[in-house]
């Protein structure tokens, strides 16, 4: 990565964590950092949640020690770490103190980076037979000192916030925070003065970190929010849009924004139907991209074969994906010899599973795990099958369609309808929200299989790597330097 020089601004990847498996919004990131490489901007991913694997992880996605800051290794390792990275590494280790009921009553690790954790547990009568931790101390794990503590509360929205934090010899004060907010502003004001006061925030998660660098905005700084799914939860009222929960404080205080990055053309429009005077404020940027030269497909599949199916995605509810499996079921049901291959991990695993079962699906259908190597996986298939009802891009997607996979979808927004061109380089079918609609929603999907068995796979399978051409590496890079330069020319 190139060094920054005093002229430059620091580019900020700010995001709650990162973990061996990823939603979108990491991967997101990822590939900005690989556009950002290309075109020579300075980087720093930022994570704001103490995360014990941090540094396995960084390992399974090519991660540099230096590319990484994390706000509680930095309150533990230090002002050096924020430029340089974790100095020293270490064994990771565990271990949990349980008392005479052999209820766990503490929680004692040691990460990589050298990072001691403490953590005590209690049991909560409401919610009913709850064990939980209320409260964290942070060592520094090579001489025992102790740098930071804080509190975990349940909220009322059955999630927890942490309170009341001490921050031990930083930069020779003991500091308190009531909240999250007031610490991650002050850990946001080390970063800009670290790196000179000049800095580009890209938000991609997190309203605390929103409000962190709103209030007041650092002098020179600028704020990039972006949105990686669909801003609106419904638009039922033209004059009030009710936003998704994720973005709705964004936007309500867009005045502290400097541009709004959008993955796909679709929502940028959609934005400028609820801010039609702030044409200059929205941006699209594809969150994804593909070779420049992409290899040609290795299979081209021809009636009569068996069609190879995959998908590829965090095994999550909004993902849909058992709806996808019933859909095999109902094609097989028809006659047609189809096989669906699942990649990916995520807590809607065991439904997943027993749907297959269910189904007696089990020599047809596989769960095939995590892999960090889909561009090997794909060209092994003959299309791709997703089940999501919407889409902020769809990442998978033009992997898929790159490596010469007809892709089946749901009409979702934004990034399916912006992606797929109807019976051109995949089908796209109609889907209706709510429980009752399980058999139409299958049927749907089943449809669009079918469609792909019926047309000429040879034509659909070449217009998949033709319809890339606005996705490839060098398009985006090029993107993200005018981004980035607007920014700084006031633009």
């Amino acid at each position: 990565m190139k060094k920054k020089t005093n002229a430059e601004a620091m580019n900020f990847f700010v995001n709650r964590a990162m973990g061996i498996g990823n939603s979108g919004i990491e991967h997101a990131q990822f590939y900005r950092a690989q556009r950002f490489e290309a075109a020579q901007l300075p980087y720093r991913f930022v994570f704001v949640q103490l995360i014990k694997n941090l540094h396995e992880a960084m390992a399974e996605w090519n991660l540099q020690n230096d590319q990484v800051i994390n706000m509680y290794e930095y309150f533990v390792l230090g002002e050096r770490y924020l430029t340089k990275g974790v100095r020293r590494f270490y064994k990771p280790r565990d271990q949990q103190v349980v008392d005479g009921t052999k209820t766990i009553r503490m929680l004692k690790s040691v990460t990589s980076s050298g990072v001691q954790i403490m953590e005590t547990m209690v049991r909560y009568s409401q919610p009913t037979d709850l064990l939980a931790v209320s409260k964290v101390e942070l060592f520094e794990y090579s001489s025992g000192t102790r740098k930071v503590t804080f509190d975990f509360y349940h909220n009322q929205k059955g999630g927890t916030v942490i309170r009341n934090i001490h921050l031990f010899d930083q930069n020779q004060q003991h500091l308190f925070f009531r909240n999250e907010i007031q610490l991650q502003r002050y850990f946001f004001a080390q970063l800009d003065r670290v790196y000179g006061h000049k800095s580009n925030w890209f938000l991609d998660r997190g309203e605390e970190s929103e409000v962190a660098l709103f209030y007041p905005k650092f002098a020179n700084s600028r704020v990039i929010e972006m949105v990686h799914a669909d801003h609106l939860a419904n638009r039922d009222d033209p004059n009030h849009p009710l936003w998704n929960n994720y973005y709705e404080y964004a936007l309500t205080h867009l005045d502290r924004i400097d541009r709004t990055v959008s993955a796909t053309q679709r929502q940028t429009y959609d934005f400028l139907i609820d801010f039609p005077n702030e044409t200059q404020k929205f941006v699209t940027i594809p969150v994804g991209g593909v070779a420049d030269d992409p290899e040609p497909p290795r299979r081209t599949w021809k009636p009569g074969e068996p069609l190879h199916l995959v998908t590829a995605s965090r095994l999550a509810g909004e993902k849909h994906i058992d709806l996808a499996v019933r859909a095999i079921a109902k094609l097989r049901q028809l006659g047609f010899d189809v096989t669906f291959d699942i990649y990916g991990v995520g807590t809607q695993e065991k439904i997943i599973s027993d749907t297959i079962k269910t189904e007696g699906l089990e020599d047809y259908v596989h769960l095939r795990g995590f892999s960090s190597q889909l561009d090997r996986v794909y060209p092994q298939y003959d299309a791709f099958l997703t089940a999501s009802f919407s889409e902020g891009f769809g990442l998978t997607t033009i992997e898929a369609l790159n490596a010469g996979l007809p892709v089946v979808a749901y009409a979702a927004r934004f990034g399916s309808l912006e992606l797929i061109k109807d019976g051109v380089n995949g089908f796209l079918e109609p889907f209706k929200v709510g429980d009752d609609n399980l058999y139409f929603n299958v049927n749907s999907l089943a449809t669009g299989v079918q469609r792909l068995l019926d047309s000429n796979y040879a034509e659909v399978q070449k217009a998949t790597q033709s319809s890339m051409k606005p996705f490839r590496h060098h398009v985006i890079t090029q993107k993200w330097e005018e981004l980035v330069h607007a920014l700084r020319s006031g633009k």
